[in-house]
């Protein structure tokens, strides 16, 4: 499981073989250390040397994150990477195409599942249209950049869909940096949460996430969690923000506020959203092969069935929504 720190000011302490998060003297929660298998530290949260100590002895992944949801570090334990693995991914980056085609085709494929389910509430046909042509032009696209184009273009249409149902909440398209509404925070935040689950099944797969294959590399930029993030973006994170703002689970007023020229989850919001998305991970979904599994353990598999075929094992086959 992977454990969210979120209660501010409190601290995650190692007794006995369990972690504890304590505030004020006062255990607020607490759970065998050896069933974590990652910890996120959303905003001002401590950990003692103590649980630090065991949780990198164990390969537990720590990622540290801002409360607005900006990923700014990690601690992790010294990982020596299979030399042919290695070689393996650096070899894909010299003709990326193939592996980057398949993230968008999962992504699209995904959003136009929501879209044709959104088609019986609000008038979005021709935006549905949009998708299906981006989807038939992804085989002939001749390079990257060509693809980041399709993609880009389809990613509009997606978003104007979700308008048509989420504008009551503010939401006119997609936004970030910093998002404008209480949708774009919470799709914000979320893409953190998923950000910090993908580099989870990477750092298992035995895989370097900054190799990327569709997202440019950049200075500790883990291009390669973008890349599969994006398989797992719609049928995660929007599907569970789509329906927490329709069902009215989140709501502007209650649950974002306006911070320094933009707007953001409050306390309430991230506590809501968090348990939301927790829920979804443990939701079983059929892959395009058949098996079904939870959406965490869907996202470690792609990561094993990515690093099968960087070293040329089996084809690659992107995860996305059924109808």
């Amino acid at each position: 499981m992977t454990l969210h720190l979120t209660e501010q000011s409190a601290t995650l302490r190692l007794r006995q073989g369990r972690l504890l998060v304590e505030l004020d003297e006062q255990t607020l929660a607490q759970l065998p250390a050896r069933k974590v298998r990652g910890v996120v530290v959303w905003g001002n949260v401590r950990l003692t040397t103590p649980a630090l100590g065991f949780l990198l002895r164990q390969g537990v992944p720590v990622l540290y994150a801002t409360l607005e949801g900006q990923l700014y570090g990690q601690a992790t334990a010294p990982q020596a990477l299979a030399p042919e693995v290695l070689r393996a991914q650096l070899a894909a980056q010299q003709s990326p195409l193939p592996f980057a085609q398949g993230f968008v085709q999962g992504k699209l494929r995904s959003g136009l599942v929501v879209l044709e389910r959104l088609a019986r509430q609000a008038s979005v046909e021709p935006l549905v249209r949009e998708l299906q042509a981006a989807l038939e032009a992804l085989p002939q696209v001749p390079h990257l950049e060509a693809l980041r184009g399709v993609e880009g273009n389809a990613a509009r249409a997606y978003f104007a869909g979700l308008q048509a149902v989420l504008s009551p909440y503010g939401f006119t398209g997609r936004n970030r940096r910093p998002p404008t509404d209480a949708v774009n925070a919470a799709l914000s935040y979320g893409y953190m949460v998923l950000l910090g689950r993908t580099l989870l099944a990477l750092h298992l797969a035995g895989l370097h996430p900054e190799l990327g294959l569709l997202h440019a590399e950049g200075r500790r930029n883990p291009a390669l969690a973008f890349d599969l993030m994006e398989e797992f973006r719609v049928p995660v994170v929007d599907a569970v923000v789509l329906g927490a703002f329709l069902r009215a689970e989140l709501s502007p007023e209650r649950h974002s506020e306006a911070r320094g020229g933009g707007v953001y989850l409050n306390d309430a919001g991230r506590k809501t959203l968090l348990r939301l998305l927790e829920a979804r991970f443990a939701q079983e979904a059929q892959h395009p092969k058949g098996f079904r599994q939870t959406y965490q353990t869907l996202l470690e598999t792609q990561a094993a069935r990515l690093k099968a075929a960087l070293l040329g094992r089996e084809l690659y086959t992107p995860f996305y929504l059924w109808r």
